[in-house]
């Protein structure tokens, strides 16, 4: 039997339900959106959002395990209201029904999604907020534990970019916007709109604008995500410089992989700059621009020293201070969980002369 072209939106039968950003159904719809071979059920709904499908109470699992119990269980679930997403119909939440723009009662268009070969995430970064915004309240949020909780609740469904998911977190309701998705193998395509959250996914969090969460360990729970997914320097179009380019890698990025309350601890210090000097033509500034578009963070600043050069008095030094003007007002602001920045500059001798 074929999917069914459209389905009738209904609300949710439970409001336990609601925070799973799982879509309901009747049994006797579930089995057409099945991915054979796995335990996943999904559908593709309005060409927009793909959510994972379930039935509010699995009756033919209980029945398997406690036979003896079978009536007073199907007693119970019809006395919860959990059994009565009818055939033809689709169980979504609000911010479901919000993100594929349809209401209760709306036709939607619903179709089996199977999942492609290397669909998994390896970073999603979220906006976050509280579901019921109250001005007076803070609250801080351990981003290692969230990520972890994230992942536990949501694993093996397809986010997509721009989608709004409600959750419950130590007895609290928020939503998160998926502001961005990065796909392994793919970490320099910019056309990527979703994947599925697999045991490796990495998350970075921020709090929106009306909101007044504060995120800690933010870095250890992105250290991994210094780097956009696994770096081939083969890749990078640098020929004959490996040996170089490790080199940069060990002293300028290694530090920044230990996760920040250890990194403390030891006392290190990142190294935060570093000169690249040879001959013309020999792969200095193709390094710096190809490392600059490998490293996660702000897009990176190119400058040529001649261009900084000026012959009014004290507009040289204002330009120098202008081009660290964003780093210094991240790291005031955020502090540790501050963004990298990176500066490159081509023909820094124009600067830097050499003084008698």
């Amino acid at each position: 039997m074929s999917v069914p072209a459209t389905m009738r939106v209904t609300k949710i039968p439970s409001m336990d339900l609601t925070m799973t950003n799982l879509a309901y159904c009747s049994p006797a719809d579930l089995h057409h959106f099945a991915d054979m071979g796995t335990e996943l059920f999904m559908a593709l709904l309005a060409d927009r959002v793909i959510l994972n499908l379930a039935y509010p109470f699995k009756l033919d699992s209980f029945f398997f395990f406690f036979r003896f119990l079978y009536n007073q269980a199907k007693l119970i679930v019809e006395q919860l209201g959990l059994n009565n997403v009818e055939r033809g119909h689709i169980a979504l939440n609000g911010a479901q029904r919000r993100c594929i723009k349809v209401s209760s009662g709306d036709e939607v268009s619903v179709s089996r999604f199977i999942p492609p070969n290397d669909f998994d995430l390896a970073l999603l970064k979220l906006k976050l907020e509280f579901v019921k915004k109250e001005a007076s309240r803070t609250e801080q949020v351990d981003a290692v534990v969230l990520s972890n909780h994230l992942k536990k609740i949501f694993m093996n469904q397809v986010m997509s970019s721009g989608q709004r998911v409600t959750f419950e977190y130590h007895m609290t309701a928020y939503i998160f916007t998926v502001n961005q998705v990065i796909m392994k193998g793919q970490e320099n395509s910019g056309d990527v709109e979703r994947g599925m959250i697999s045991i490796d996914t990495s998350f970075i969090f921020e709090a929106a604008n009306t909101s007044s969460i504060k995120f800690v360990n933010q870095h250890e729970a992105a250290s991994s995500n210094i780097l956009k997914g696994d770096v081939n320097p083969q890749s990078l179009g640098i020929g004959g410089l490996g040996e170089q380019f490790a080199y940069i890698c060990r002293r300028a990025l290694l530090s920044r992989f230990v996760p920040l309350q250890m990194f403390h601890k030891l006392g290190i210090n990142h190294v935060k700059g570093l000169l690249l000097y040879g001959p013309p033509g020999t792969g200095k500034t193709l390094m710096a621009n190809q490392i600059g578009k490998i490293l996660n963070g702000k897009e990176p600043k190119v400058v040529r020293g001649p261009d900084i050069v000026s012959e009014m008095i004290g507009k040289t030094e204002k330009n120098i201070r202008d081009l660290f003007a964003d780093a210094e007002n991240d790291q005031r602001k955020r502090g540790d969980q501050s963004k990298h920045h990176v500066i490159i500059f081509d023909e820094i001798d124009a600067i830097c002369k050499v003084k008698y």
